[in-house]
């Protein structure tokens, strides 16, 4: 077990998991990471704004089996992910959006650059995640990473308060292969429902199919 920053473990978290790249665009409240990023073998690529980091990154999802990451600060620099965020939930584009946050104990006070983000986010997202200074980051990151491409793939929004980005967590390596095996389940179809799929698509008349953008994945085909 090793012991660094908050931001330190989302970053050492994002590296364990694979992540070579990032898009982002830097503000008060996400400093701490961008600051571990420094550190990191992850580029950090810095978009005009930070819809067009969303974007890029979803975009990044979309050309491979990766999942693309942005990295945003608290208030407007969040809202402006929205549109890409509920454009990824629409065409189960797995997506990571992490936003700094204002520190928990002024959370729902009015404070300075303070958004509800899951009020925000909440039927835009596949999942939202606002972390408390009792949570671990490591796993938390690293679950939201799988759920994101699990299932119907969509958006996971995290929500870290900078009090969290600065406190000393224990960072202990967990091994990713335990998220990844939580995830596989019957939400993809198994081998026994495509067979059932395809003795229905064989005995129909006039078959009509209506294919998702889910389709241009590997799996899929």
């Amino acid at each position: 077990m090793k012991e660094m920053n908050g931001a330190g473990v989302l970053v050492k978290s994002l590296e364990d998991l694979g992540i070579k790249h990032i898009f982002g665009y830097t503000g008060a409240a996400i400093l701490p990471v961008f600051h571990a990023l420094r550190k990191s073998s992850i580029e950090i690529v810095i978009n005009s704004n930070e819809q067009s980091a969303a974007f890029s990154a979803a975009g990044y999802s979309r050309s491979g089996e990766g999942i693309g990451v942005a990295m945003v600060t608290s208030g407007p620099a969040i809202t402006n992910t929205l549109t890409s965020v509920a454009d990824a939930y629409g065409d189960s584009i797995p997506l990571l959006v992490f936003a700094g946050q204002v520190p928990e104990h002024k959370i729902g006070t009015d404070s300075f650059q303070h958004i509800n983000v899951k009020g925000i986010f909440g039927d835009a997202a596949k999942k939202v995640i606002q972390l408390s200074n009792d949570e671990d980051v490591e796993s938390i990151v690293k679950d939201a990473y799988y759920f994101a491409k699990s299932g119907k793939p969509g958006p996971v929004v995290i929500d870290f308060p900078l009090d969290k980005q600065q406190k000393m967590h224990e960072y202990g390596a967990i091994d990713v292969t335990i998220f990844d095996q939580s995830y596989r389940d019957d939400r993809h179809l198994n081998e026994a429902q495509c067979e059932a799929f395809f003795q229905l698509l064989a005995n129909s008349k006039k078959p009509l199919l209506y294919l998702g953008g889910g389709l241009n994945s590997r799996k899929a085909s």
